[in-house]
Formats: structure tokens, sequence, C-alpha cells
């Protein structure tokens, strides 16, 4: 009985100590970085962001499987991908700037910046894609057997060193 007593009033206080909110954190502790599921990236020139689809409309990345038109363009996919996932994970900001109309998947043509920085225009120089607005009807050939030598070709070296992002 004096058992019972001394068990009742403690597992009262531990019961009422566990339903209490726990304080929220500082607002000096800063969020890690990455934008979570705010951005998913469908190539390396379209993505979802915020439920809206666009696409790059100052840049041109290779395509992946189905799409490329040949190995290279596929290997050269993958490895933009990756790049634009880095920056997505490292981002705290992203800013979408239509620039008017939208791709043949009406995905809608926007410059996008991740933390104030142009994603099309690193892409381009990173050597991941090429420039739209050089290349016949939008798009650069990845496959021509001289595109390193095309109008808005990306520096090719960058693509075989993966040292270099």
């Amino acid at each position: 009985m004096i058992r019972s007593r001394l068990v009742a009033p403690l597992l009262a206080a531990l019961l009422l100590a566990a339903c209490q909110k726990t304080p929220d954190p500082p607002s000096s502790i800063q969020a890690p970085p990455g934008l979570g599921d705010r951005v998913r990236v469908l190539s390396a020139d379209a993505m979802v962001i915020d439920g809206r689809h666009v696409r790059l409309s100052n840049a041109y990345a290779p395509q992946g499987v189905p799409d490329a038109r040949c190995w290279a363009e596929a290997a050269a996919a993958l490895q933009a991908v990756e790049w634009v996932r880095g920056k997505v994970r490292d981002a705290r900001a992203v800013a979408i700037e239509p620039v008017g109309g939208f791709d043949e998947f009406h995905r809608e043509l926007a410059v996008v910046s991740f933390d104030g920085v142009d994603l099309g225009q690193s892409l381009y120089e990173a050597g991941l894609a090429g420039r739209r607005t050089d290349a016949p009807n939008g798009r650069f050939s990845w496959c021509d057997p001289i595109s390193g030598r095309a109008a808005g070709a990306p520096v090719v070296n960058t693509l075989l060193d993966p040292g270099r992002r």
C-alpha cells in the first residue's frame, strides 16, 4: 500500500513531464543547406520547383537515356544531372524568373537561380551545357563529330575531367 502511494505520484509526474512541449530551437541556428522536396531534378535543364515544371531558358543540357542520340550525350547527361543535384543539395534559396513561353512539353521557360547564382550560366561555364541562343532550334548537337567547334559549344575537356566541377 505504501509502495502504490509512492509510485502513483511519481508516475503522474513522469507523464506530465513527457507531455510538456519541448521548446523551439533558437532562431540563431541556421537550417542545413539543401532545398529538400522543393526541387526535383528531371534533367540538368528541366526540373519541378515548388510544383512548377520549369526548363532553363538560357542553357541546353545533354539528354539522358532514352532521349540521348548517342552514348556520349547519355554519359554527359549523367554528369550534368549529378552536378545540378549537388547544387540543389547545397542551396538554401531558389528563384525562378520566367522569360515567357514554354518548351515542347509545356514546361515554363525561365532563368533559375540557386542562392542568387544563375544555374544555366553556371552549367555553361562548367562545360555541362550549351547555350540555347547559339544553337539551331535552341538545341546543341552533342553527337556531331565537330560539335566541339560548333557555336555555343561548351569546353569539351571539362566533360572528360571529373576533377573540375
